[in-house]
């Protein structure tokens, strides 16, 4: 019992930041054409890897709300490695973190962060441009043994 009011109490505690994140994704969607997004994020280059790291940046969107802002980029038409620099880059040099770790840690820990957060995801987002995106082949489904239709070609 213990353990569903901990699931419930940490549901409760992610959901204004999905609920964020779903929002902020909506307007995003209808305010940014989906040619912006297939023209600067959409290519498997370098260049749209850094374009999404670098307008992740600013988001103050936590590791629960950028699920949903990567859905929907992704859905506009960007690449593999920009989704997964921007997935890497948004809550981890967001604007709120960046002023916590501040708070902190100081400036020269703050510039490191962000600095080796920026080279990871691009890093990661490079390494996934490598990969071609495997084909999701459909399950053919068995024929069934079992029917509950009587045999047509057996006489009774």
């Amino acid at each position: 019992m213990l353990f569903f009011s901990a699931l419930v109490d940490l549901s409760n505690a992610m959901a204004p930041y999905i609920l964020f994140g779903l929002v902020f994704a909506g307007f995003l969607h209808e305010l940014v054409p989906e040619s912006i997004v297939k023209n600067h994020l959409g290519k498997d280059s370098v260049m749209s890897v850094i374009k999404a790291t670098v307008f992740g940046i600013p988001l103050p969107v936590c590791s629960c709300g950028v699920i949903p802002l990567a859905t929907g980029i992704k859905k506009s038409g960007a690449s593999n490695g920009a989704t997964l620099s921007f997935l890497i880059s948004t809550p981890i040099t967001g604007v709120d973190s960046i002023l916590a770790t501040y708070g902190m840690f100081g400036w020269a820990f703050t510039i490191y962060r962000v600095v080796t957060s920026m080279i990871i995801s691009v890093i990661a987002g490079i390494l996934s441009n490598f990969y071609p995106e495997k084909e999701n082949k459909k399950e053919q489904k068995p024929a069934a043994v079992f029917s509950m239709k009587a045999p047509t070609n057996h006489p009774r």
